[in-house]
């Protein structure tokens, strides 16, 4: 745990609560204005509308835009929608946790329903719901007119430069900076183990960084194995919570006696490595200090937690902190916290002027937090007709999403047990849902194999829930499941899984040792709001998880983290994605959830189940294969 785990906990804690406590956001009030607004007529005629919540790629502009046109009887062209500028929007939450479609949407609605003077419109009506609006800023993307985070720029500000210790956790103990204060216009900043150089642009301020000698205390780091092993020795055991988005304990029946009865049991480990975020535009930040208040553009997904973290840091209140965010160019849950811009802010605080600090790439792999490594131990049972009946889950440092099974047993303890980790660590696209899925699913089809049955047949065996079990059957039947023999260096895998109202599933055929053929894969996200959006989610998680499945992990030595640079980081490549059909059931009658995060779930045990199919080799950790040219 971190010092900045409490307050995220609360800042969940305080959204949590505001969301059940009004159902939908319309209570929530604009910072500034007099009443609470969601959505306004402005004095040119066009409607005006504003979210805490932030648009990096995923489609949430488009998306929101495509909510507000249908009840507001306009074109989206008509509309301008401010989002996450602290001081003029609500505070929606992160954009974390797929919560915009289910959550942020509904309430849009409402608000620009209320406007017009109408009822929200059913979805039998809509007629911007439901249809594939294309990116609102689609072509300034691909033409390169976007304007992201690291493009912002403001009038009079410098360029900051970190000093980095050589160790992955160090305090500083001395340095000397004679050479770098010999370049006209360098400053010096040193506040606590904070060092760092500013200067009037940002070459001059890394050249001067890296003149300054300084002398650190390093921490040494465990070995991988080790620190794994550490999280179950030290692991603290779980206790029920209620009204929490992802309890940490979920239990029914008596897993021990269904342990104990069982006719035959399996118990198995597997291993999750910390990965990177590998976002393409690393952190960037500028801070301004004015009359002891602080303004900070940046590209954060969490505007508020952000302004909350940096006004605890300064000891000053949250209304002295403004956070405007610019469209970061990737995130994937890993910019959520305030690093650089406190970084920055305390630059622009010792020189008493605006200070841009921008990561360079290195800095973005081994100063940001990673993925949690996560050890995850499970003991089942089956009865004499091989039905699971007895499932005992054990998550070490991971975390809680995903803990619950999509399926039907009868005696069950799903478990997070906490762990502590001298890794910076947080959240990463779906949370600890992947590895959880991860380990179930090639746990169950472990026991397929064990009995000698089909891993879909074994699947639907276990599954009550009709639209779990329709995507998997649609599923196989796209892919001609059991149409052809594994073996031979040939290998078929599925995988499914019920994450955040989301019915998934993945059918692949692998060859050789990890050469991916075909992929077919099948979500319900109850209505399809932009078909096309949807479908890229889908494939663009589907995709983002064939690099953790396989190959990504980040290194470490006795002092610091190796891993510094794409070329020592093996992401997905154009020639590792084959032939991928993606399907949609559409449910126009059930309310939409989210796709940013529950797609990632299911490569790695669709791939692990067929490279398994393919060798007869289980592999149990991942990345399944690691480093490869």
């Amino acid at each position: 745990m971190t010092d900045l785990d409490p307050l995220l906990a609360e800042y969940k804690r305080r959204d949590f609560l505001r969301l059940l406590g009004t159902g939908a956001l319309l209570a929530v009030t604009v910072q500034g204005a007099a009443a609470p607004i969601r959505v306004r007529l402005a004095a040119d005629g066009r409607y005006e509308a504003f979210t805490g919540k932030i648009e990096m790629g995923q489609g949430s502009r488009t998306l929101l835009l495509q909510a507000l046109a249908e009840e507001l009887r306009v074109g989206v062209a008509s509309i301008r929608l401010t989002m996450a500028d602290t001081d003029v929007v609500p505070d929606d939450g992160g954009t974390w946790a797929s919560l915009t479609t289910p959550e942020t949407v509904p309430s849009v609605r409402q608000a620009a329903a209320a406007v017009a003077g109408r009822a929200v419109t059913e979805p039998g009506a809509w007629k911007v719901l439901g249809t594939s609006v294309k990116p609102m800023h689609g072509r300034d993307v691909v033409t390169g007119a976007l304007k992201y985070c690291s493009d912002a720029r403001i009038a009079g500000m410098r360029h900051g430069s970190i000093v980095r210790p050589d160790g992955y956790r160090a305090s500083l103990v001395d340095f000397d900076d004679s050479d770098a204060r010999k370049i006209p216009g360098v400053r010096v900043v040193r506040d606590g183990d904070l060092l760092g150089v500013v200067a009037d642009d940002a070459r001059t301020a890394a050249r001067a960084a890296g003149l300054i000698r300084a002398h650190w205390k390093v921490d040494a780091l465990p070995a991988m194995g080790k620190m794994i092993e550490q999280f179950r020795a030290g692991g603290v055991a779980p206790v029920e919570a209620k009204n929490v988005r992802y309890p940490p304990l979920i239990r029914r029946g008596d897993v021990e006696a269904g342990l104990s009865s069982s006719a035959r049991r399996l118990t198995a480990s597997y291993t999750m490595q910390p990965i990177a975020h590998a976002a393409l535009e690393p952190r960037a930040a500028i801070a301004q200090w004015k009359d002891g208040a602080l303004t900070v553009n940046c590209g954060k997904q969490a505007p508020f937690l952000v302004r909350a973290e940096l006004a605890k840091s300064f000891g000053i209140e949250e209304s002295k902190v403004r956070i405007v965010v610019n469209m970061p160019g990737g995130a994937f849950g890993g910019k959520q916290r305030g690093e650089c811009e406190l970084e920055a802010a305390r630059l622009a605080r010792a020189v008493d002027g605006p200070v841009r600090l921008a990561w360079t790439r290195e800095e973005e792999f081994w100063v940001a937090y990673s993925r949690p490594a996560a050890l995850i131990e499970i003991e089942s049972g089956v009865d004499s007709a091989g039905r699971v009946v007895a499932w005992r889950f054990r998550n070490y440092n991971a975390g809680a999403p995903g803990l619950v099974p999509p399926y039907d047993f009868a005696d069950m303890s799903n478990e997070f047990w906490r762990a502590e980790s001298p890794l910076r660590q947080g959240s990463y696209r779906a949370l600890a849902a992947t590895g959880n899925n991860f380990a179930r699913e090639s746990h169950m089809d472990e026991w397929a194999h064990a009995l000698g049955r089909d891993p879909l047949e074994f699947r639907l065996a276990h599954i009550s829930d009709a639209r779990l079990r329709e995507v998997l059957e649609t599923g196989a039947k796209l892919f001609g499941w059991g149409k052809r023999k594994a073996g031979k260096g040939i290998g078929f895998g599925v995988a499914c899984n019920l994450e955040k109202g989301a019915r998934l599933a993945m059918f692949v055929e692998t060859e050789g040792a990890a050469t991916l053929r075909r992929i077919v894969v099948v979500g319900d996200f109850g209505a399809a709001l932009n078909p096309d959006n949807l479908k890229n989610q889908l494939q663009g998680g589907v995709v983002q998880g064939i690099g953790g499945a396989l190959w990504e992990r980040l290194v470490f030595d006795s002092r610091s983290q190796v891993t510094r640079k794409f070329s020592q980081y093996r992401v997905p490549r154009f020639g590792d994605v084959p032939e991928m059909r993606v399907e949609l059931i559409d449910r126009r009658d059930v309310a939409a959830c989210g796709a940013g995060e529950s797609p990632i779930t299911l490569p790695a045990p669709a791939i692990a189940n067929a490279l398994f199919a393919g060798s007869g080799v289980r592999r149990r950790g991942l990345p399944l294969v690691g480093e490869r040219d």
